[in-house]
C-alpha cells in the first residue's frame, strides 16, 4: 500500500510540473507574439530610433574628431610662437590665451594670429608687447591694402630704424591709416617710402609721424619709393651738413626758405621737418617767380635727376607737405584712426560670420585639448607595437630558409 501511495504522489507531482511547463510555454509564446505584434505595429518608430542612434553616435564621434583636429592644428600653430618668442611658461600661456581670445573679436583666424605673433618674435618684439603688436598688424591686414605679414615686417623694421618704443605700434598704425585715407596714396606706398626715409629722418630728428607724413606727401605726387627715398634723404643730409659746418650752401638753403642763415640753423635744430617744409615751399616760390630751380639745386649739391624731380614735384603743391605733417602729427596724438577703421570693418556681416566661426573653433580647441593626452598615449602605444613587430620581423628575416617555411606553414595552419 505504501508503495502505491508514493507512486500516486509522484505521478501527481509530475503532472503538476508538466502543467506548469505547458502554461509557461504558452506564456512564452504569447509574449513572443506580443513582442512581434508591437514590433510590427511600431516598425517605423523603431527604425527612426535606430537611425537617430546611429546618426547621433556618428555626430558625437565626428565632433570629437573635429575637436581633436582643431586642437592639434592650434598646437602646431602655437609651436611656431614658442620657437621665436622667449618667455616663461606663464607668459607663453598668457599669449596662448590672448591669441585665442583675440580671434573671437577679429575676423582673422587664430592660426593667422599665431603666424603674426611668430613673426613678432623673429622681428625682435619683446614678449610683453607681442599681443599688442599682433592686434595692430591684424587690424592693418583687415583694413588696408597691407597684408598682416607685410605690415608686421615693414613696421617692425621702421621701429628698429627710428628706435621707436614697442608700445607705440598702435600710434604708428593709426598714422598710416589716417594719411592713407586723406592723401592720394595707399598705406603700402607710405610704408615702403617711409623705410627709405627713416634712416636720414632719424639722423636729423624727424619723429615717426613726420617721416610717415613726408613719405605720404612724396608718394601722393607719384614719386616712387626708391627715387623719393634717395632724393629726400640726400636733401636732409645736405641740409644737416651745411647747418653743422656753416658752409656757403647754408646761405642758399636759408635764402630759399626765406630766412637768414642763423634763423635757418636755429629752426633746423628745433624742427627739422618744419624747416625742410619751408625750404620746399621756398623752391616752389622760386619756380613760380621764374627762377631757374635746377641751377639753385645744383648750387646746393642736389643736382641729380631724381633729387631735382622729387623736390620739384612736391614743391609744386604749396600746401601738400604742410597738410601732411599736420595730419600725421594729429593722427599720432589722437591714436584713433586705425581703431575707427577696424570697427567699421568688423561690423560687417562677413566679419561677424568669421568671428562666430572663430568662437566655435575655439570651443573645439578647448574640447580637443583635453583629448590630446589620450591621443598621445595611443600614439606611444602604437609606436611601441610597431617597434615590437619590426623587431620580430627582423628576427624572422635572419632565420634559415627551411625554418621560415615551417614557421609560415604552422602559422597558416
Amino acid at each position: 500500500m505504501a508503495d502505491k501511495s508514493v507512486s500516486v504522489r509522484l505521478d501527481a507531482a509530475v503532472a503538476g510540473y508538466q502543467a506548469k511547463l505547458a502554461a509557461a510555454s504558452r506564456s512564452t509564446r504569447d509574449f513572443g507574439r506580443d513582442v512581434l505584434d508591437v514590433s510590427a505595429r511600431n516598425e517605423q518608430a523603431f527604425n527612426r530610433l535606430g537611425t537617430a542612434a546611429v546618426v547621433g553616435g556618428g555626430a558625437i564621434l565626428a565632433g570629437f574628431g573635429g575637436a581633436a583636429t582643431a586642437a592639434i592644428g592650434w598646437e602646431s600653430a602655437f609651436a611656431g610662437v614658442r620657437k621665436t618668442v622667449e618667455g616663461t611658461p606663464a607668459q607663453l600661456a598668457a599669449i596662448n590665451a590672448g591669441l585665442r581670445d583675440m580671434a573671437k573679436t577679429l575676423p582673422t583666424s587664430r592660426t593667422e594670429l599665431a603666424g603674426i605673433a611668430e613673426s613678432a618674435g623673429q622681428l625682435g618684439i619683446k614678449t610683453p608687447n607681442v599681443l599688442g603688436f599682433t592686434k595692430v598688424m591684424a587690424d592693418l591686414g583687415e583694413t588696408t591694402n597691407l597684408s598682416a605679414d607685410q605690415a608686421a615686417t615693414s613696421l617692425a623694421r621702421l621701429a628698429n630704424i627710428t628706435s621707436m618704443p614697442q608700445d607705440q605700434f598702435d600710434r604708428l598704425g593709426s598714422t598710416v591709416v589716417a594719411l592713407g585715407n586723406n592723401l592720394a596714396t595707399t598705406e603700402s606706398e607710405i610704408v615702403e617710402m617711409s623705410l627709405r626715409l627713416a634712416g636720414a629722418g632719424r639722423q636729423v630728428g624727424f619723429t615717426e609721424a613726420q617721416t610717415l607724413a613726408l613719405a605720404a606727401a612724396l608718394s601722393s605726387v607719384g614719386v616712387e619709393a626708391e627715387a623719393g627715398g634717395t632724393a629726400l634723404s640726400r636733401t636732409m643730409v645736405e641740409i644737416n651738413k651745411s647747418v653743422a659746418s656753416g658752409s656757403d650752401e647754408l646761405d642758399v638753403f636759408a635764402q630759399a626758405a626765406g630766412m637768414s642763415a642763423a634763423e635757418f640753423s636755429a629752426a633746423w635744430e628745433r624742427d627739422a621737418a618744419g624747416t625742410l617744409n619751408q625750404f620746399i615751399l621756398g623752391v616752389g616760390r622760386l619756380s613760380d617767380a621764374g627762377v631757374n630751380v635746377d641751377q639753385v639745386l645744383t648750387d646746393l649739391g642736389l643736382d641729380g635727376i631724381r633729387v631735382a624731380d622729387a623736390i620739384k614735384r612736391i614743391s609744386g603743391n604749396q600746401t601738400l607737405l604742410t597738410d601732411a605733417l599736420d595730419l600725421g602729427t594729429s593722427a599720432w596724438d589722437a591714436n584713433s584712426a586705425l581703431t575707427r577703421e577696424a570697427n567699421l570693418r568688423y561690423q560687417t556681416t562677413e566679419a561677424r560670420l568669421k568671428m562666430a566661426l572663430n568662437a566655435a573653433t575655439d570651443l573645439a580647441v578647448g574640447l580637443g585639448t583635453n583629448l590630446l593626452p589620450a591621443i598621445n598615449m595611443s600614439i606611444t602605444v602604437t609606436q611601441g607595437l610597431v617597434w615590437v613587430m619590426d623587431s620580430a620581423l627582423g628576427i624572422f628575416d635572419r632565420l634559415p630558409g627551411p625554418i621560415k617555411q615551417v614557421s609560415l606553414g604552422l602559422g597558416l595552419f
